[in-house]
């Protein structure tokens, strides 16, 4: 191999995050250049050494005194040697990210509602030497699309891991809490391989309209229902129109609390009772009950609001639309100037004093 005399990445394009100069032969007195926006880290056998800043470096048993010593203790270290010298950029770099994910199983019936979302993450190198042996030596990575590959799995993997904590109750309801939750878990773990995330950016998350239903007291029930029929269905596919299959007839019978008492493993239940989930403690009520006897919240539906984009019926306590994700903004509630009381959007006169507001 020749004797390489300058090494320099001064073909770097604004979205590439690395590049690697594979098997080269240096000698002490050959030139590395790093240009001001760029770390040059010395790496052999799987290992990185020595990491030169923005600057011209001449290379001397002084200036990279880790490699120098891992090549002596081999006994192959001389005024010409091999290594690598992988060159990383610290400007901040976009990946976008985008796919499904499950939530938690929720309610009675272990429902999971496939989700889905989309936006970017920007994010920089904080530890050039870290980055190197976890992209270079440990995931054996070649180029920056490898590496961009590798960052965009990375964020995908732990925004489904994140989801897959939280049931449909809580995502319906906090589904912005919860996209910080994942962001925050993001940033946590990037730092482990040497990354900082600036931020994560959720442009979109998109809930079904069957999960949407099913957070509700009684979409839980029609889709609880939905099941009973179903499973009344297969058996009495199964059991050729048997006795089991003649008590259940057209689907719900009498037969049918035991039937699904037994797909749940609770033999000799009962047709469960109408139940209204609270929106607020994710307790359970009694169908005919106002308000939640765990936490006073109102079990009454939500009032609903019209997305300005889509057009969509949204439950008036969203900040963002769940079918298209664009930010919902609240109509202002006027004040009154006597009272100080916060009237409804529309109002013309103060509900609690009588003044008439402008």
């Amino acid at each position: 191999m020749p004797v390489i005399e300058r090494v320099a990445w001064d073909h770097a394009g604004p979205e590439e995050i690395a590049y690697r100069f594979p098997k080269l032969t240096l000698k002490f007195g050959s030139q590395v250049i790093v240009m001001e926006n760029q770390w040059a880290v010395f790496f052999r056998d799987g290992k990185a050494y020595d990491v030169f800043g923005p600057g011209r470096h001449t290379i001397t048993s002084a200036n990279i005194p880790l490699l120098t010593a891992a090549l002596n203790k081999l006994g192959l270290m001389d005024k010409i040697f091999d290594c690598e010298v992988i060159f990383v950029s610290n400007s901040q770099m976009r990946a976008n990210f985008g796919g499904t994910a499950y939530s938690a199983p929720s309610g009675d019936i272990k429902y999971q509602a496939e989700l889905g979302y989309f936006g970017y993450a920007l994010y920089k190198v904080e530890d050039p030497k870290l980055f190197v042996v976890e992209f270079f030596g440990n995931r054996g990575a070649m180029t920056s699309r490898d590496v961009e590959n590798y960052i965009r799995g990375f964020v995908n993997e732990r925004i489904i891991n994140e989801f897959g904590r939280h049931d449909i109750f809580e995502l319906v309801k906090n589904v912005d809490a919860t996209t910080d939750k994942v962001a925050l878990k993001i940033s946590d773990e990037a730092a482990r391989i040497g990354l900082r995330i600036i931020d994560a950016v959720f442009e979109g998350v998109k809930i079904p309209e069957e999960a949407r239903r099913f957070a509700s007291g009684m979409g839980q029930q029609a889709m609880m229902m939905q099941y009973m029929k179903e499973t009344a269905s297969e058996l009495k596919d199964s059991q050729g129109g048997g006795a089991a299959a003649a008590g259940l007839g057209a689907g719900v019978g009498l037969g049918m609390p035991f039937i699904l008492a037994q797909q749940m493993g609770q033999a000799g239940a009962q047709m469960p009772q109408q139940v209204v989930i609270c929106p607020s403690c994710g307790a359970k009520n009694t169908a005919n009950m106002k308000f939640c006897g765990n936490c006073g919240s109102s079990l009454l539906p939500p009032s609903k609001q019209t997305c300005p984009n889509c057009k969509a019926e949204v439950p008036e306590n969203f900040k963002f639309c769940p079918n298209c994700g664009t930010p919902i903004k609240k109509p202002e509630q006027p004040v009154c100037p006597k009272c100080g009381e916060k009237n409804p959007p529309g109002t013309k006169f103060c509900g609690n004093c009588g003044e008439k507001l402008a």
